[in-house]
């Protein structure tokens, strides 16, 4: 057996000094391909799990909001887990975060005012739905929000913003300034893995685009019309989607990304805090066109330190560092209590920096919305004007159909959704139906209906979550079973 290897090996050689050996491949240097965010899946702020770090600075343990406070929020898309718990408020890079504590700003202590200028951020009076409807839920995903009447130029054209995550506090602060623009919102649960997922096909953008114009087509009574200037917003875990998008053939018209204390990235070594470029690629390519002026892009942060990935701080410094600058200390009281200390500004590219570690710091942001659609997309669009009354949204609501609402009509918000034991929660895929469901965990549909507060003409959609109960809560009608001849009267003859 040897000879023969040794021979064979022989005869190896020999033919490639005769044929030639093959010429080494040498790869070619081409773009690289789409990177898919998949992390960080945390939600943003969560409490840590593991020991501070040697790059910590030594602190005093934090404390978590109570869960009366907690309980607050009323962000239907559970704000609860993503608006951050108390985090470490020192960076590994941290003199700006110990400048702005020796300026007055956040202590370590911890806070139980949850209000900022009398207003808790995270749960603001309800200012109604001004000029517009309430919200429309025949689009492909989330809901929509269009003016009563008007909203499109002569020809059709409308301006659209889709927002992922906190639908009912981007709600009140949109219609507070927005005179014509149509917003559709979604929530997609926790971490910004449930946004990235849900968009990683090309199809469920285009889709969804597609069906918002049918919705507005049908709302206007108009044949032809066309969505004129897209923007993408976020707050919080919602840029997964975002950066899904911008990669797509349909992200070539986005013309605006507005991240609301929202853009987070990996690390390449969490030990030093290096970032990973891929994670921000498409944010940093974005930056740059908008910086040239050719886009439009608000990105703002807060000084919250989550546990494993980068902060919205240190991707701002990133952002804004790939783009040959630096973030510029400044001053300014912002809307919700926002105290401004950082900010960056080049041609449409706008960041700003704010201090605060806590939960209510985060939703602070979302007020943010007014100043972008008031100052910048206000003046680069100019939207078509709608109009409206409000009194058909008021109308609605005597009717319990609105809202943000209609899942309180549809089925209940995610924050309700217990599951009883035994049961167990199921996310809706493409394609199915109740029945389907129903069938597969064998159990009913009138029980799913009842679990998951749905009336009988309630739709289910792709990616909604609902309880399942357990079998012997299922609600299954009884046959009507036949009585037996021995227990079957003889009628009595009747007089004739």
């Amino acid at each position: 057996m040897a000879v023969r290897g040794i021979v064979h090996s022989v005869i190896l050689v020999v033919s490639g000094l005769v044929l030639g050996w093959p010429a080494p491949v040498r790869a070619r240097p081409q773009e690289a391909p789409p990177v898919a965010i998949t992390a960080p899946l945390e939600a943003p702020g969560a409490l840590r799990t593991a020991p501070p770090s040697a790059v910590d600075a030594p602190r005093a343990p934090a404390s978590e909001p109570a869960a009366s406070d907690a309980k607050a929020s009323d962000d239907a898309s559970g704000d609860r887990a993503d608006a951050t718990a108390r985090a470490d408020r020192s960076e590994g890079d941290a003199p700006a975060a110990a400048k702005g504590a020796a300026e007055g700003g956040e202590s370590n202590a911890p806070k139980k005012d949850w209000k900022r200028d009398g207003i808790n951020p995270c749960n603001t009076p309800d200012p109604g739905f001004g000029i517009y409807a309430p919200w429309s839920r025949n689009v492909s995903m989330g809901q929509l929000l269009a003016p009563e009447r008007g909203g499109l130029t002569k020809s059709g054209g409308f301006d659209l913003i889709v927002h992922f995550h906190g639908h009912f506090p981007i709600r009140k602060e949109f219609v507070k300034v927005a005179k014509g623009q149509v917003l559709v919102a979604i929530d997609l649960g926790i971490g910004s893995g449930a946004y990235s997922s849900a968009f990683a096909s090309p199809r469920t953008f285009e889709r969804l685009l597609e069906s918002v114009k049918t919705e507005m087509a049908r709302k206007s009574g108009r044949k032809k019309v066309y969505i004129r200037k897209l923007a993408l917003s976020s707050w919080s875990a919602g840029y997964g989607a975002t950066a899904q998008i911008l990669q797509q053939p349909a992200g070539k018209s986005v013309d605006a990304v507005i991240l609301l204390d929202s853009l987070h990235a990996s690390y390449i070594d969490p030990a030093q805090k290096t970032i990973a470029p891929a994670s921000l690629a498409p944010f940093v390519a974005f930056a740059q066109e908008a910086a040239r002026g050719k886009r439009l892009m608000y990105q703002s942060h807060s000084s919250i330190i989550p546990p494993g990935y980068a902060s919205t701080r240190e991707v701002s410094h990133f952002v804004v560092g790939k783009l040959g600058g630096s973030l510029r200390d400044a001053q300014r009281k912002d809307v919700l209590g926002l105290e401004m200390f950082e900010r960056f500004e080049r041609g449409n590219y706008f960041v700003r920096g704010y201090h605060g570690d806590d939960k209510p710091d985060h939703c602070a942001h979302l007020g943010l919305m007014r100043d972008v659609l008031r100052t910048h997309l206000g003046a680069r669009w100019q939207s078509p004007r709608g109009s409206g009354s409000g009194k058909l949204a008021l109308r609605k609501a005597d009717k319990g159909e609105t809202g943000d609402g209609a899942e309180k009509s549809a089925f209940l918000p995610e924050k309700e959704l217990k599951v009883p034991p035994g049961g167990q929660l199921h996310i809706v895929a493409e394609g199915q139906s109740l029945a389907r469901i129903a069938k597969r965990y064998q159990v009913s549909v009138e029980a799913i209906r009842s679990a998951n507060g749905m009336g009988e003409k309630s739709r289910i959609k792709p990616r909604q979550k609902l309880v399942i109960p357990p079998k012997k809560a299922a609600v299954v009608p009884k046959k009507k079973s036949k009585p037996s001849p021995a227990k079957i009267k003889p009628k009595a003859a009747s007089a004739t």
